[in-house]
């Protein structure tokens, strides 16, 4: 209970690049891997959204999704809208076991990006360009920090949950 009331009645407010940078020591990836600034189509030589479907390098394996935040707005109003509405739950889990995972519909679109419409031996790989309002997250606290520390380890636009 002791962490729990540390942790406050009010949610923490994130902004996400500054959330990466302070954090990314502890595994913070959002920016990197969903940010809005990483291009869309397939590009030799260069890290795409496209391209994870597909393994392209820099990327380590194929991926079935792969998505963007539409823009650095989108994804800071979205995490802190969903971190407000939840916050009881969330510092309930964060208390419980230091971690929360959750995923929602954003109820508007958030993200872009591509499935492979070939997934589960439906076909070839192959890319299909999505726009969708669906998005996961992943909420940490530091370890060992106390007063307990939250960042988001990250949060990202998804085609299926």
């Amino acid at each position: 209970m002791r962490r729990r009331d540390q942790l406050g009645d009010e949610p923490p407010r994130f902004d996400i690049a500054a959330n990466d940078a302070g954090y990314g020591a502890h595994g913070a990836h959002t920016d990197d891997r969903h940010g809005p600034g990483i291009p869309l189509p397939r590009a030799p030589g260069r890290q795409t959204v496209e391209g994870r479907v597909h393994g392209d390098d820099p990327w380590p394996r194929p991926e079935n999704w792969s998505y963007r935040w539409t823009d650095p707005s989108t994804m800071n109003r979205t995490v802190n809208d969903y971190v407000r509405r939840n916050w009881d739950r969330i510092r309930d889990d964060l208390a419980l076991e230091g971690a929360h995972d959750g995923g929602f519909d954003a109820g508007h679109r958030v993200g872009q990006g591509y499935y492979n419409d070939g997934m589960y031996g439906a076909g070839p790989r192959h890319s299909r360009y999505a726009e969708t309002s669906l998005v996961k997250i992943r909420i940490r606290l530091v370890p060992g920090s106390d007063p307990p520390e939250t960042f988001i380890l990250t949060a990202f636009p998804v085609g299926i949950m």
